[in-house]
């Protein structure tokens, strides 16, 4: 195994959906789906145009990194099963990295503290927040809160008590913008270059084989689908009560 793993990273927990191409921590290349509707559809494509460019074929992998949420329910899934389909039969591991984490190191480039958050819909934010990094490297990142679903207030009203200069970064951003006076990155999604990087430095400093945390979905709240009534089976629970 190399100490430059080359890496496939593919993020459709979030909005807009990208993959990446990672020789160590550089990114040879990076797609970006142009649609905010669904994404599987255009991954299979994606990553072998993807590979292409970046002259690698999928035996040339070294291992995968999947986007494990908190994001779209759909998209957690599509994106952890293709990695997992991919990777199987080559044997090879594949890296289950939050979305917030990646929001994280981006936001580093420009604060040690980050208060990262994605818009959840129904008026509610995945949020974490995000001290110095400090420690031996590991992941999941560790946090200095969450990583929750809650609503923007709240989670405006936690970053101003426990860390005001924190960067806040994400889609869900304006929201807790509309709650106080807030340092706010700009758009810092498509996050798979993020993703990889993180699995890279996980895989550098464990060397082989490395440690990474299994690619298991953060939901943090139920699906807002619900699979529907089955009248049958109700009418046959009310002849038996």
């Amino acid at each position: 195994m190399s100490l430059r793993p080359r890496l496939l990273a593919v993020d459709c927990a979030t909005i807009p959906a990208s993959i990446a191409v990672l020789n160590g921590n550089v990114t040879a290349c990076e797609l970006v789906h142009d649609d905010d509707r669904r994404s599987d559809a255009w991954l299979g494509t994606a990553i072998e145009r993807c590979l292409a460019e970046s002259d690698l074929g999928f035996d040339g992998l070294d291992g995968l990194a999947a986007s494990v949420g908190p994001g779209t329910f759909t998209g957690i899934r599509v994106g952890i099963a293709t990695c997992l389909g991919l990777a199987a039969p080559l044997g090879l591991p594949v890296a289950g990295v939050r979305t917030l984490d990646a929001l994280a190191t981006i936001g580093r480039s420009e604060s040690d503290l980050v208060a990262a958050c994605i818009d959840a819909r129904r008026g509610q934010v995945y949020a974490a927040l995000y001290g110095p990094e400090a420690g031996a490297f590991s992941l999941p990142l560790k946090t200095l809160w969450g990583p929750q679903v809650c609503d923007p207030g709240e989670f405006a009203r936690r970053v101003a008590a426990q860390e005001p200069r924190a960067l806040v970064c994400g889609s869900g951003a304006p929201l807790i913008a509309a709650h106080g006076d807030f340092r706010l990155a700009g758009d810092v999604l498509p996050l798979a270059a993020a993703l990889g990087s993180l699995a890279s430095r996980a895989w550098t400093r464990d060397r082989e084989p490395p440690r990474w945390p299994a690619p298991e979905p953060v939901y943090l709240r139920p699906p807002d689908a619900r699979p529907p009534l089955n009248p049958l089976r109700n009418r046959r629970r009310k002849q038996g009560s």
